[in-house]
This record gives structure tokens, C-alpha cells and sequence, in this order.
């Protein structure tokens, strides 16, 4: 009898969460993709990606069509996505087509086919539109974002131009390397050449030297994955990957000039994607040319997201999607997912000089700090660092650094994992000391109480010019154990401080 209830209860559970789920089905000029979020939040979470490399848009520059070969692949996967859908009770559905569908002769017969064969309503989006959705997509992990945002797909390059959450200046461009590819000579310069013509010839008001590109589309996360591995870069995560321009500028023009089959092995990308590598480089070494940005970033979301983000209302695109994403995740896999906030507001007094910024990050640390308890105590804070870091979350790099480092140190204070010290190059020492000091305070404050919401609210953190003091009261001495007093004494030493436990209230 228990174990019925118990299956209906969770069937009941199942229910309510696939009730929240919502897809993507992007079908592009070089590839068709499903995405499925776990449910429409401001901390959007993948919970299934599967792309399928078809190429409808190989012939389209020569023939003017759809490729025929492609055609039966994207139609026998499309029918593979629409059934995925059902079967995890997606309640939401958008697919869209881009580039290839929308400049193809056969493109809205294709369209046909899909909703015939495929039980699939495909939207053909303008150029316009898929410019709007790529913005969205960069102001739902980056939402302070301001510059140009330019998303390379396989037919096209879409350049929209965004300040303070105004999207303007919109941009489509027949420079998908798919395209360049097509009609290319074999000549560099003569490539080159092409690409600089239709700049000159397009309406491009939006064009600012000095400020930031936002880079978006499977091409360009190939060329930052390219770049990681050259460089030996330690944190292998393309959102946020930031590079200067004069590196990004001689490295784009490097690949440029390279052979497809000269790039094998190199990065972990797959052939066919490195084959269209050098065109699309071609094509960011052109832009980087006109344009002079201080620096690029990649983002690792774009068009799929922001068509999710266009259904928030404000409130919710107002939340903070990191918090977001931390919160969610607390929810999903601590003992106590109410505490972290609880934890963040009392180890707060004690570091009254944090930024904005680094509040937001020590609020983050608290919410996580639960994240771990289901894996054996020897392991505990290395498999925290790492779940921290690839994190699907909108954060740069320091920040998913300093974020991972304190989430590892309320594990543990001894000596890091390799990995550790391997990205400690990415922040600075103070950020690097106050990861650690917040790692150590949420270690207190989860030990004192064992992750109990409620508890904490009988002790106080004081920090004094010259000492710490954790103030209890006499009902409450024996929650001050021996494992308390010396992890409050480390939190201590770290911060130069002297330890005073302390009663209060006798």
C-alpha cells in the first residue's frame, strides 16, 4: 500500500514538473537542433540537447534549393524531435527555421513537408526576427551586455547592435560559411574581398570601435574551443570566454589560412564543423577589421534561448539569473533548500565592505552550499568545485571561479584538487582570499546547525576591529562542539582575526 501511494505521488510530481517544460526546434542552415528547459525560468537549465549536422543549406548558393540528401535526414530526425517532445511531456513547442528555409525556392515546401510528415508547425523567421531572438538570447546570460552581438550561422550572419536592454540597428548578411564555402575560389583574398563587399554595401550604423562583440553560433564556439586548446586555457567553458582583440585578431586570421584537414584533432571539434572553421574566421577577421572592438566575448546562448526569454514578463526578467539557477538547483538537491538564504544573510555581517558583485556571488556560494551531501565525505569538495564550475549559469569567468572556489572551501580547507590551482589564474589574490573566507564562514554557519533553516538565527557573527566573535546563548552552549570551534578558529585565521566564542544573553 505504501509503495502505490508512493508511485502515485511521484506520478502526480512527474506531472507537475513536465507541465513546466518547454522545447526548442531550431532548424538551421548547417544543422537541425532540439532543446527541452526543464521548465520556463529565469535561470534556464537544458535538461535534453541533441543536434543533428544536416546541411539543408550546402547547395543553396549553387542551386538556389535545399539539399536533397538533407532534406530526408532533417525530415527523419524532425520526426525523432516531435515524438522526444511528447514522450517528456514538453507542454510548449516553438520551431523555427532560419537562413536555408527562408532564402530556399523549395524552402516553404520543406515547411509542408515537415507539418505532413512530421506532425510539426515550422515558422520561417525574417532576418529581422532572428536578430531580435539572438539579442534576447545574449540578455538572458548577460544581462548588462552592451555592444554589437554578431551570431554566424551556416547561411547567415546577423549583426544586431544592443545598449541598455534596447535592441536596434538589426542586420542580415549572406555570409554563412556554408555560403563562403560554396562559392569560394580557393583564394583567401578573393574571399576576403567578398566578404569586405557586402559590409561596405550594408546598412551598418551600429558599428562603435572600442566597445565589446558578442560572438554567437556553433562556428564561433568552434574557434573558442580552437583557441582554449592552443592556449591551454584551464576553464573549458565557452560562455563568457573573453578575449582581447589584437589575440583574437591574429588568431582569426591564423585559422583563416588554414587548411580544414590541417585543424584535425585540434580542440575536439568535429570535422564537419572544422571544415566551415577557416571561412568562419575569415568571416570574424573581417569584422574585427571594421569594427575595432575592445574585446570579444562568446556567448553560449543566442536564438534558442532568447525565444524562451521573450515569453518572461517583467518580473521575471527582472530576477537575477544566477541567483535563479542556484536557487533551482538548491531546491532540487540540498537537505534544506530554504536554507541558503538563511546562511547568506548571517555570514553577510561580517563582510559589511562586499560590492554588489560580490554579494551577489557570497548569496550564490550560500545557496550551493548544500550541493554536495550525497557524495562521500573524502570527495565532497572536489565534486562541489567541479559541479560549480560547468555550471548552466549566466556568470563570466572570474566569477564562475570565485563562485567554485567557495563553494569547494565550505567542503574543505585542505589542500585543493589540482584542478584548483589550475584556474586560480583567473582571479585576482583578494578575490581568490575572499572566496575562500566566504567558503569558510558558510562552513561554519552549516556545521553549527547541520543545515537545520531556523538555527542560525540563535548565534551571531560579529567581526570586531580585531577579533571574531561567535556570540551564543546558555540554552544553546551544547551546539558548540568541538568540529564548531575549530572551523570558526580557521575562518578566523584566514581573516587575521582573533577567535572569541562568546555567551550572551546570561
Amino acid at each position: 500500500m505504501v509503495s502505490t501511494k508512493l508511485s502515485q505521488l511521484n506520478a502526480i510530481r512527474a506531472v507537475g514538473e513536465a507541465d513546466r517544460r518547454y522545447a526548442v526546434i531550431d532548424v538551421g542552415s548547417n544543422s537541425i537542433r532540439l532543446v527541452i528547459f526543464d521548465r520556463l525560468s529565469r535561470g534556464l537549465s537544458i535538461m535534453f540537447n541533441e543536434k543533428v549536422l544536416c546541411g539543408l543549406g550546402s547547395d543553396l548558393e549553387v542551386t538556389g534549393r535545399l539539399t536533397q540528401k538533407a532534406i530526408d535526414q532533417a525530415l527523419a530526425n524532425l520526426s525523432r524531435f516531435t515524438e522526444l517532445t511528447r514522450a517528456m511531456d514538453v507542454e510548449s513547442v516553438d520551431a523555427v527555421a532560419t537562413a536555408a528555409v527562408r532564402d530556399a525556392e523549395d524552402g516553404r515546401l520543406f515547411v509542408k513537408r515537415v507539418v505532413q510528415e512530421c506532425g510539426l508547425k515550422l515558422r520561417i523567421l525574417s532576418g529581422e526576427e532572428e536578430c531580435q531572438y539572438t539579442a534576447l538570447g545574449v540578455l538572458a546570460s548577460i544581462p548588462r551586455a552592451d555592444g554589437l552581438i554578431g551570431d554566424l550561422g551556416g547561411g547567415s550572419l546577423e549583426l544586431v547592435r544592443i545598449s541598455r536592454n534596447e535592441i536596434s540597428d538589426s542586420s542580415t548578411l549572406p555570409l554563412g560559411p556554408l555560403r563562403l564555402v560554396a562559392r569560394d575560389s580557393g583564394k583567401r583574398g578573393d574571399l576576403l574581398t567578398d566578404i569586405d563587399r557586402i559590409l561596405e554595401n550594408a546598412t551598418l550604423s551600429q558599428i562603435r570601435s572600442g566597445e565589446i562583440f558578442y560572438l554567437v553560433g556553433g562556428n564561433w564556439r568552434s574557434l573558442a574551443r580552437l583557441h582554449m586548446a592552443q592556449t591551454d586555457y584551464p576553464l573549458r567553458v565557452i560562455h563568457h570566454y573573453t578575449v582581447g582583440y589584437s589575440e583574437i585578431y591574429d588568431f582569426a586570421d591564423l585559422v583563416s589560412k588554414q587548411s580544414p584537414t590541417s585543424l584535425i584533432g585540434v580542440g575536439s571539434i568535429s570535422e564537419r564543423r572544422l571544415k566551415l572553421l577557416p571561412a568562419g574566421a575569415t568571416v570574424l577577421l573581417a569584422l574585427l577589421r571594421r569594427f575595432q572592438p575592445r574585446e570579444v566575448v562568446f556567448s553560449g546562448t543566442g536564438l534558442r534561448e532568447g525565444l524562451a526569454y521573450a515569453k518572461f514578463d517583467a518580473h521575471e526578467r527582472a530576477r537575477d539569473p544566477l541567483i535563479s539557477v542556484c536557487r533551482d538547483l538548491a531546491h532540487r538537491v540540498a537537505r534544506f533548500p530554504s536554507h541558503g538564504d538563511e546562511l547568506a544573510a548571517w555570514i553577510g555581517s561580517i563582510f559589511p565592505n562586499e560590492s554588489r558583485s560580490e554579494r551577489r556571488l557570497s548569496h550564490a556560494a550560500c545557496l550551493l552550499s548544500d550541493i554536495a551531501w550525497r557524495v562521500h565525505p573524502d570527495y565532497r569538495a572536489e565534486y562541489a568545485l567541479m559541479e560549480v564550475l560547468w555550471l548552466q549559469a549566466a556568470i563570466d569567468h572570474a566569477g564562475r571561479t570565485f563562485l567554485g572556489l567557495a563553494t569547494m572551501y565550505r567542503y574543505s580547507s585542505k589542500k585543493a584538487p589540482k584542478l584548483a590551482t589550475q584556474i586560480k589564474c583567473l582571479i585576482d589574490p583578494n578575490a581568490l582570499s575572499h572566496a575562500r573566507a566566504i567558503g569558510l564562514a558558510a562552513r561554519v554557519g552549516e556545521t553549527l546547525c547541520g543545515g537545520v533553516p531556523g538555527l542560525l538565527s540563535s548565534f551571531n557573527l560579529v567581526r570586531h576591529e580585531d577579533r571574531l566573535t561567535l556570540e551564543y546563548q546558555p540554552k544553546d552552549s551544547r551546539m558548540i562542539g568541538h568540529v564548531v570551534r575549530a572551523r570558526f578558529r580557521a575562518l578566523a585565521k584566514h581573516l587575521s582575526l582573533k577567535a572569541s566564542i562568546e555567551v550572551i544573553g546570561s
